[in-house]
């Protein structure tokens, strides 16, 4: 005779007991066999929703460190180090110098420098924007050698940037010269007739509306325009005459405003050899003793994400300088 025998769960662990009790089932949840601990360690809100000002201050702080010690890495990598040849790029219309002048400065207290070479792909642009490269080159060049590359285009006040140069390289196909200068006066008197819009100016001296572009030239103004341009032509040739070792009178010969070949440059004695960038760079480290293998310095790029910047970039609009008065002024240029 089997007795049956009573069982109690008392004293038992309460996951032994419910598992105990609790009815058998065809097949049984597998979420169920997880501790409840675990369970509460899994959904627990993450640190940075319950430390909000820790997480981020913290996050903040990283990134600030990473950022200061990577700013004196690419000092470092620019300046400091072994002897090195620093590119100066000038290209497209030069109506700024801002950025270029900055650039050439650092270059120029750095005694690790030993030369520049310059890459000049430019119509040309402002007078006084060419000239301020120029002088800032050639300040440069008293000191370490200058070596000028020639790219598609070197023409008017790019051929003015390249007089700084030691020795200057064109491709034969280069487009150069146009030695003078412009003046530019928009004339909008015409539109402004047909749409009955006018302006009135009052002035305190003769000569203080003259280039107006609401009215054409007098003769008298047309003069004293003339002399002015005339001026600065001289300055122009004179730049050419210093930078080319020649008379006064041969550069004024070449000063009518024609272009040239990068070949016929050389004939003319505006230009040393015909070779790119290459060969400019190679002559530059024979000259300095700096092994052409090694890495030309380059001015860092900025980066910035505002509109007007991305605007500029693209499409050279400053849309700061769009409500500005000087697009009604005169205009000078050494551009071809």
């Amino acid at each position: 005779m089997v007795r049956d025998e009573q069982f109690s769960f008392e004293g038992l662990p309460d996951e032994r007991a419910r598992s105990a009790s609790a009815p058998e089932k065809g097949c049984a949840c597998p979420l169920g066999a997880i501790p409840v601990e675990v369970w509460r360690q899994l959904l627990r809100r993450p640190f940075r929703r319950r430390h909000p000002v820790i997480f981020w201050g913290a996050g903040l702080a990283l990134v600030a460190f990473l950022c200061f010690f990577a700013a004196r890495d690419d000092e470092d990598e620019m300046f400091g180090g072994p002897e090195r040849l620093a590119l100066v790029t000038v290209r497209g219309a030069i109506m700024e110098a801002g950025d270029t002048l900055q650039w050439l400065r650092e270059i120029g207290r750095r005694e690790s420098v030993k030369g520049v070479l310059v890459r000049v792909d430019s119509p040309g642009g402002g007078a006084a924007a060419s000239q301020e490269i120029y002088n800032a080159l050639a300040e440069i060049g008293k000191d370490r050698p200058v070596a000028v590359s020639m790219g598609g285009m070197a023409a008017s006040g790019g051929l003015m940037v390249s007089m700084a140069g030691e020795r200057i390289f064109a491709n034969p196909s280069t487009v150069t010269g146009s030695i003078g200068v412009r003046m530019d006066i928009p004339q909008l008197q015409g539109l402004f007739d047909k749409i009955g819009l006018g302006q009135q100016t009052l002035v305190t001296a003769p000569y203080k509306n003259a280039g107006s572009y609401l009215r054409g030239l007098s003769p008298e103004e047309k003069a004293y325009f003339e002399s002015v341009l005339n001026d600065m032509h001289d300055q122009f040739v004179q730049i050419v005459a210093n930078g080319r070792r020649m008379t006064m009178q041969d550069a004024a010969a070449l000063a009518d405003g024609k272009i040239f070949t990068g070949r016929e440059a050389r004939e003319l004695g505006l230009v040393d050899e015909l070779g790119g960038q290459e060969a400019a760079h190679r002559w530059l480290a024979q000259k300095t003793g700096v092994p052409f293998e090694r890495k030309l310095l380059v001015k860092p790029k900025k980066k910035s994400l505002r509109p007007q910047d991305i605007l500029k970039a693209w499409l050279g609009l400053d849309i700061f300088d769009m409500g500005d008065a000087s697009w009604q002024t005169p205009v000078f240029l050494h551009q071809f």
